[in-house]
């Protein structure tokens, strides 16, 4: 069975400036919350258009926080982030159906608060 990953930050990369963000990554990363699930990212990244890979810069055991090379693709324009993900134990047993409870939500938001850049 796949581990789980849940989100624990994103970060860019030294030197780069958020303002090169195209667009879609941005909205994308707006998102984003603390727990979220590496395949919650993917398919958010793939409503928004974009294509999202994850490589790991150096292996981590479980329960351990890794650091991930993510890499943005929308066809045109291809840039590149840092994601700390937190490695969870791999489930057991037969596949089961999640249920609302395993899922991660999102957390309620304030109307007054602006994007995250």
């Amino acid at each position: 069975m796949a581990d789980i990953y849940l989100l624990a930050g994103l970060t860019l990369p030294q030197g780069v400036a958020h303002e090169s963000l195209p667009g879609t990554v941005s909205r994308f990363i707006s998102d984003c919350w603390h727990g979220m699930s590496r395949t919650q990212m993917m398919g958010r990244a793939k409503r928004r258009g974009l294509r999202l890979s994850f490589r790991p810069t150096a292996r981590c055991r479980s329960g351990e926080t890794g650091v991930f090379e993510l890499r943005f693709n929308d066809g045109a324009v291809e840039c590149l982030m840092l994601a700390r993900l937190q490695r969870v134990g791999a489930r057991h047993g037969k596949r089961r159906q999640t249920s609302r409870i395993d899922v991660s939500r999102p957390p309620p938001r304030d109307p007054r608060q602006t994007r995250l850049f």
